[in-house]
């Protein structure tokens, strides 16, 4: 699956991994695996950028559908976990598209407007979701359409996210500032960037502060290069060889660059963001990833919706089988997805551990902003997700101990 972007990707030293299922994995007709940059050699540099100042990512496996029609609110209403009722033009909300029995099938933003309402999520998840939405249409003023194709996706990451967007974004239809968007999450605006119109909105990863640029293919790549322009990108410049006016240049731009998913991955899981079809997939029940994720993909106070029961059953009356949670492990192993969890085992010469199976490991990444700690997603077995156990990960051919935690690694501040 081609990108305009790769050429020039690859030209500023990127390094493209596949990212998605074959239709033949996957187990019928769909869009093959797409590319996306691990990183640009320099991933610490990366890394930095997302805590510092800001980083310029490209984001090829989203996903988004056009919904039209009279009868396309109250139909996305009745079949999906947002109050979509309750939300004005302009408005931004997380939501899950559930099956019957209640599992996700899409992990959704829907960005509804006064003409139209878009369905961003995994590109992969496209066919799916279209075909369990179509089959519920009877005689309702709806029409979906797949637009993937016709826009590519940026996401800007760092604490200059705003700052740089300012750079290049010239006014929002509405007539507002492009500072305004970073000022109003929940909301996506039309902005204006040379000669493209572009729908941004406000995306934080936990604590970081983001935006995600929705920009028409045929003017992706001039809006990249425009953006890591204004970031003040200039990986050949030698700042000794340019002199003391190259200097003030330098300290006075935003310093961004371009970053790879691994930077984005450890900036992520740090800050408890689990990701579709890496940490929780169509198995999976809404409240199966924890209280934070829940809250803001489930309306509690609407009505029925597709897959309600079951979500309205376990919240009200039980508890799910199984939860994900945060692993903090008290070595420098990096255990990899699909690493077993096991009980704690206090016989540290044991070669095999002598408890049950309790979990397994989804994402981890050795965190710079904990001194290097490895840590790690796992979804663990009711009664023992809670913080505090003590837990033992098969890694590197032997057994780490580790301790279970929210998902969150980092406290509000850090």
């Amino acid at each position: 699956m081609p990108a305009p972007l790769h050429e020039t990707l690859q030209q500023r030293g990127a390094e493209l991994i596949g990212y998605g299922p074959s239709p033949e994995t996957a187990g019928g007709p769909g869009p093959g695996p797409c590319r996306i940059a691990e990183d640009f050699g320099s991933y610490e540099a990366e890394y930095a950028a997302v805590r510092r100042h800001v980083g310029v990512l490209h984001l090829p496996q989203t996903g988004l559908v056009r919904v039209v029609g009279d009868d396309r609110a109250d139909f996305l209403h009745r079949m999906c976990s947002q109050d979509v009722n309750a939300m004005q033009g302009g408005d931004s909300r997380r939501a899950f598209q559930l099956s019957a029995d209640g599992h996700i099938l899409g992990d959704m933003h829907l960005h509804h407007g006064d003409a139209d309402t878009w369905l961003e999520l995994d590109r992969f998840d496209i066919p799916p979701v279209l075909e369990l939405l179509e089959a519920r249409l009877f005689t309702e003023d709806v029409v979906f359409t797949d637009i993937t194709d016709t826009r590519e996706t940026l996401a800007l990451l760092g604490p200059a996210s705003v700052q740089l967007l300012g750079r290049v974004a010239t006014h929002t239809a509405e007539g507002m500032t492009p500072a305004s968007v970073g000022e109003m999450p929940g909301t996506h605006h039309v902005l204006r960037l040379g000669d493209a119109l572009v729908t941004a909105c406000r995306r934080d990863v936990g604590q970081v502060l983001g935006l995600r640029l929705f920009v028409p293919t045929e003017h992706a790549l001039a809006v990249y290069e425009a953006l890591l322009d204004a970031a003040g990108y200039a990986p050949d410049a030698d700042p000794a060889a340019q002199g003391e006016a190259f200097a003030r240049q330098r300290r006075a731009s935003l310093r961004g660059r371009p970053i790879g998913w691994a930077a984005y991955n450890t900036a992520r899981i740090e800050e408890g963001l689990p990701v579709a079809h890496i940490d929780f997939g169509p198995d999976s029940l809404p409240a199966e990833l924890g209280d934070d994720t829940f809250r803001e993909a489930v309306s509690l106070t609407k009505g029925c919706y597709l897959g309600q029961e079951a979500v309205a059953r376990m919240y009200n009356l039980s508890h799910p089988k199984r939860v994900l949670v945060g692993l903090r492990l008290h070595a420098d192993h990096l255990p990899v997805a699909g690493t077993q969890v096991f009980e704690h085992d206090p016989d540290k010469r044991a070669r095999a551990p002598r408890g049950g199976q309790v979990g397994g490991v989804t994402s981890s990444t050795v965190s710079p902003m904990l001194g290097a700690t490895a840590v790690a997603f796992a979804v663990m077995k009711w009664g023992k997700h809670h913080p505090g156990t003590k837990v033992a990960v098969a890694s590197g051919g032997s057994m780490v101990d580790a301790e279970v935690c929210g998902l969150r690694f980092l406290a509000a501040g850090d």
